[in-house]
This record gives structure tokens, sequence and C-alpha cells, in this order.
């Protein structure tokens, strides 16, 4: 593993670059030694006719129901060309600190806050990146949702 700092959207944060792939929680927790529940997965949902981001700990799932009625349209995930067109990357890949994900509404699993650091997506299967999770916050703004079990 080869490590560097950079800015993202204006965040310092420090970039893991591994020689395997990290797209999946169980990859990622395996490779960089952290819990899953210090791993955000940013996921790609529509909801009517909009594209919403989700921040979701590693070992937690959304209640795709409980998302609809706090959106106030059915919601689903996205799929993996929606992925690539809207977010510019592949999925397993995508980094929160973008501009493009920055661009859309994004929702948050309030359990993230327990944690000072959470490693998230790199932009490349092969890259974390590891990132305060007030900076991470502060950059995004998200909505936080009770809507993951």
């Amino acid at each position: 593993m080869r490590s560097y700092k950079a800015q993202l959207l204006g965040v310092e944060v420090e970039v893991l670059e591994f020689d395997e792939g990290v797209e999946t929680v169980e990859r990622a927790s395996r490779a960089s030694g952290a819990p899953p529940d210090a791993i955000v997965k940013t996921l790609l949902v529509k909801a009517g006719g909009e594209y919403v981001v989700v921040l979701a700990r590693g070992n937690v799932r959304v209640d795709v129901e409980a998302l609809s009625r706090a959106l106030g349209a059915p919601a689903s995930m996205a799929k993996a060309r929606e992925v690539r067109e809207v977010l510019g990357v592949e999925p397993g890949a995508v980094t929160p600190l973008s501009d493009r994900v920055k661009s859309l509404r994004v929702v948050a699993d309030p359990g993230i806050l327990a944690h000072e650091y959470l490693l998230a997506g790199g932009g490349a299967t092969n890259k974390l990146i590891r990132v305060k999770t007030a900076d991470l916050v502060n950059a995004l703004s998200p909505t936080f949702l009770e809507v993951f079990r």
C-alpha cells in the first residue's frame, strides 16, 4: 500500500493506493484493516426523476422503502451504467468528494458521526481516501436520515 496527501473539493485527505481492488467493503476492510462501520459506501439512488447520493456505513444496508418515504418518491438503486454516466466512474470507485457528487442531493447515515475519520472510495477501484468525518460533512452538507438497517 502507498499513501499520499491530496486535496479533493478543498478537503485534505490521505489517499491509500493498493495493489489489489478495494471496491467492496469486505475487500476495503481486509486491505486497510479498518472495520466495516468506519468505511463509507457512496451509493447512487434514483428517486422520482432525480439522482440522490447516499452515504452509508459499510455494515448497514439502505432500507429502500424508508428512503422512498423520506424522499417522497419511489427510490431504487442506480444501475452500473447510470453510475458511470452520472458520477463518471465505475461502481466501486465512487468517491464522495467529487464535483459530481456535490452537485446532487446527499443523504447520509447518522452512524458515520461516531467516527473521527472514515475511509471512502478514492475514485479508482484500488484507492481509498481517509478523511475527517467533520470535513466530509462540511464539504457535502448531507441530510441525515434514519433509513438504514
